[in-house]
């Protein structure tokens, strides 16, 4: 049995990477188990939603396109359908980096042990509100640094998205992880991008790829006869995009990951617990990996 993840931890770029799918895999069924149970509600919202994206979509194409006249009417419907679509998926999204983030927290705090859910549900219902309040404040900056300018709005991502994971694992406010994430992401703040970065890109990919078979289906529907399989082919797409959705967990782990290491640099209290614990379990197997140096 491999040995449990230590998370307080200096890695570079690549270690991130692949610690954030090894933690992920290793804690699969009680991550999952937290995710599908929390968010559960959404994630089906977010699979009727898209399956009537995806309809008015066909819509649009075999009725709007052939028939001018109708065409207002199936294009409005399809706005609206894709907009709620978007909304469900955002809050579903919202809702699974939340969750991780709970997980993550008391998995540090149980010394690197697999948490339960009603651990993770406490904790999710102790930081939802303070992180919505938060997130929303995120949201507004970031907007205002779009509007100045698409540099200051680039510039602000990596270190917002600093913000809650040190709400929640340190249980700290908004104030002091607004600061702190200024801190950590100093001279490090291409390193943080590039993960930030790279792990959307897979996720987004994979997200995407479950998408073009519905794509295919609703736009070529006006010219092929595929009536009496389109629905079926569009809700079986939607509820593997909707299981794949799950997968923006991973983004999540990547970004704890990267503060653990910002800290570890500038703090060092991985390493400070470490040496604290030095003597105390002389002769029991801690199951921690050898320290690196």
């Amino acid at each position: 049995m491999n040995p449990p993840i230590e998370l307080r931890k200096t890695r570079d770029f690549g270690q991130i990477i692949n610690d954030s799918f090894t933690f992920f895999k290793e804690n699969f069924k009680p991550l999952t188990i937290s995710l599908l149970i929390i968010t559960g509600l959404f994630l089906l919202a977010s699979i009727i939603s898209t399956v009537f994206a995806y309809m008015s979509m066909a819509d649009l194409y075999s009725g709007g396109f052939t028939h001018p006249p109708t065409l207002s009417h199936y294009t409005s419907s399809y706005i609206i359908s894709t907009l709620v679509n978007t909304l469900v998926t955002l809050l579903t999204q919202v809702f699974i980096h939340l969750t991780t983030l709970c997980y993550i927290s008391v998995y540090l705090q149980k010394g690197n042990k697999q948490p339960t859910f009603d651990e993770v549900w406490g904790y999710f219902k102790y930081y939802f509100l303070r992180a919505i309040g938060s997130g929303f404040l995120i949201a507004l900056l970031m907007c205002v640094g779009f509007v100045m300018c698409i540099i200051p709005g680039i510039y602000l991502t990596p270190i917002f998205y600093l913000i809650i994971p040190i709400i929640v694992i340190e249980n700290s406010s908004f104030k002091y992880a607004f600061n702190k994430s200024f801190k950590l992401i100093k001279e490090n703040w291409w390193f943080t991008f590039g993960v930030i970065f790279v792990m959307g890109l897979i996720v987004g990919m994979a997200v995407g790829i479950a998408s073009i078979p519905a794509t295919i289906i609703s736009v070529s529907s006006s010219f092929l006869s595929l009536k009496s399989f389109t629905l079926p082919i569009l809700i079986i797409c939607s509820i593997l995009r909707g299981i794949i959705t799950i997968a923006y967990a991973l983004p999540s782990i990547a970004i704890c990951m990267c503060y653990f290491t910002l800290s570890e640099e500038k703090e060092g209290l991985g390493l400070l617990s470490r040496i604290e614990n030095l003597g105390k379990n002389d002769n029991a197997d801690t199951g921690l990996p050898a320290e690196e140096y």
